[in-house]
């Protein structure tokens, strides 16, 4: 018989066979048979027109997308299949037109198409990928594997002379999770590889500073709740990365600072970086305390996630308590952050770190919040002189905040019928960027300041507000202030299925450096959307015809002359949308 027909006929038999277990083991009652067919999702398509006039336009003039969210459930399986498409981003390593699948019953949930999955914070956690995976939780058992690519190969383009497509080779990898427990005690093990593929790129120029890479990183986590109130967990793991696959493979890997140093053989350009979480707490009926520990090895990295704090080692301890039957929350967390573990650098940094937020909840008028931070964490920047517009690549950029005050104040008063609020939030953060990518770190600090006011008249189905905005950012030696008021107005017209909005804004841009600079900018925005009610006579028919919602907005922006500019530019964008929920 030849090969190909015999494997399909050891495919059906097998298929075959997993349907008759299938329909011995349960019967149609079991299967979910009385919950029948059921299908739910949405779908919608954006469409964008923009223009500019008195400079380049920031983006397409045209720009269209489609997405979509639909869920089948077949007695009792649930099958969600999610899709996005656009006409623009092609060439980057990280998709922007997705396809995902994830069928779930049960116990039993894949993941299939463009999807993302978590084993641990140090081997697999929320990259995406392109492929397979599964996970599994009978009773207290967690499996998980998947299989894809993270990345795809993305050529230099010559012509490209800000490579605003940043070339990457190929990466593959794969990954597999097993754990048993609850949450009186647990137990979990997670393994995740990946490598690129050398052979991904035809071309790469000499002084290009792209290798191909491999990792393998392992995670073993436990934890146990003991005499009712105290609980104990701890992960250690272990990432081995090559940094180029090209070099010579027959000599020992030069090691790295691990309880796995001198038993694992690899390239010379192949390190093992290891990382430790423990803490032991107790947990009572209105406070808790908590110790922790947690050492991440310098150059520590791991392919399955994007951004990596290393060469870090924190001690901290960490009070909550709740007073006054819940309406006064105190928490907590100080401890000590040391760098320079390896003793490598110059100098080695140590430093109080530490967080503390209350919140104080007096009445259902008032509601106060303060918080304070200087743990580092990575937050992604976006532009503030124009809330209409966004640009893709800015959420490509991040800085790391190293110190972080917020405070919050918000006050309701009024009846139902004319119901008003008042609210200030204030905030000031002190940030390392490295957006660039290299090893620059510029130091910045934000100032931030709003106050609005809204007034809702429900028997008219009327939202009247207005704020004051205020920014100020200084960043090596550059002082920027950014502030202005803004309206806004919002309606709700026959029965409830027309709902229009309005919001203008003003704000005048003044930066300090070398040069002053300053500017003023408008934007208004006039929104109109539609979405009719089902009959009530005929609820069912929402079932079959669904929900339909028509948007259209217009959004003008002018930035009057400058020094520079004298002329000025304006911005006009037409976003219309439909999306059909069912």
């Amino acid at each position: 018989m030849p090969v190909s027909k015999s494997k399909w006929l050891w495919s059906g038999i097998c298929l075959l066979c997993a349907f008759a277990n299938i329909s011995t083991a349960q019967n149609l009652e079991q299967l979910g048979w009385k919950k029948g067919v059921k299908v739910s999702g949405s779908v919608s398509a954006n469409t964008i027109l923009y223009s500019a006039s008195e400079m380049k336009g920031r983006r397409d003039p045209f720009n269209w997308s489609v997405n979509g969210n639909l869920n089948i459930s077949l007695f009792g399986y649930d099958a969600p299949f999610s899709f996005s498409y656009s006409n623009q981003q092609r060439s980057f390593s990280q998709p922007f037109n997705t396809l995902s699948f994830t069928p779930q019953y049960k116990w039993v949930k894949a993941y299939l198409g463009y999807t993302a999955m978590s084993f641990s914070n140090y081997t697999l956690a929320g990259h995406m990928f392109l492929g397979a995976g599964v996970e599994l939780t009978p009773g207290k058992w967690r499996l998980a594997a998947m299989y894809g690519r993270l990345k795809k190969e993305v050529p230099f383009n010559v012509s490209d002379s800000q490579q605003q497509a940043e070339p990457a080779f190929r990466r593959m990898g794969y990954g597999v999770k097993a754990g048993y427990g609850d949450e009186r005690g647990s137990i979990d093990i997670s393994v995740f590889a990946a490598k690129d593929d050398k052979n991904s790129l035809l071309y790469i120029p000499k002084d290009a500073l792209l290798y191909p890479q491999e990792n393998v990183a392992v995670s073993i986590a436990g934890k146990k709740t003991f005499l009712r109130h105290f609980f104990v967990d701890v992960e250690y793991a272990v990432s081995m990365l090559n940094k180029d696959i090209r070099a010579d493979t027959g000599k020992p890997a030069t090691g790295g600072a691990n309880l796995f140093k001198g038993l694992l053989k690899g390239s010379p350009g192949t390190r093992y970086y290891d990382a430790v979480n423990a803490g032991i707490g107790y947990n009572g009926a209105f406070y808790s305390l908590q110790l922790r520990y947690e050492r991440i090895a310098p150059d520590y990295q791991t392919l399955g996630a994007y951004y990596f704090n290393n060469d870090m080692r924190n001690i901290t301890i960490a009070p909550t308590l709740r007073l006054m039957h819940g309406r006064l929350s105190l928490a907590g967390n100080i401890g000590m952050q040391t760098n320079n573990l390896d003793s490598s650098k110059a100098h080695t940094n140590k430093r109080f770190v530490g967080s503390a937020n209350a919140t104080f909840v007096p009445s259902d008028s008032w509601n106060f919040n303060l918080n304070y931070s200087n743990f580092t964490s990575h937050t992604r920047a976006r532009p503030l002189n124009d809330p209409f517009f966004q640009n893709p690549y800015d959420t490509l950029n991040f800085y790391q905040v190293n110190n972080n005050v917020t405070g919050m104040v918000n006050y309701l008063f009024g009846s139902r019928e004319r119901r008003h609020s008042i609210m200030m939030n204030v905030s000031y953060q002190r940030a390392s960027d490295n957006s660039a990518g290299n090893d620059k770190i510029q130091l910045s600090d934000y100032y931030t300041g709003n106050l609005g006011y809204n007034y809702m008249l429900t028997p008219l189905d009327l939202t009247l507000g207005t704020s004051f905005n205020y920014y100020d950012t200084r960043i090596s030696g550059v002082k920027s202030i950014y502030w202005g008021p803004g309206i806004t107005a919002g309606k709700l017209w026959w029965h409830k299925t027309i709902n229009t909005s309005f919001v203008t804004t003003y704000n005048q841009t003044k930066s300090s450096g070398e040069q002053t600079v300053s500017s003023k900018v408008s934007s208004t925005r006039l929104s109109i959307g539609y979405m009719p009610k089902p009959r009530p006579k005929d609820k069912d028919s929402r079932k079959i015809t669904g929900r339909h919602n028509l948007g259209m907005s217009v959004s003008y922006l002018k930035q009057f002359g400058t020094l520079q500019l004298p002329a000025g530019f304006s911005e006009l964008t037409t976003t219309m949308n439909y999306t059909l929920s069912f």
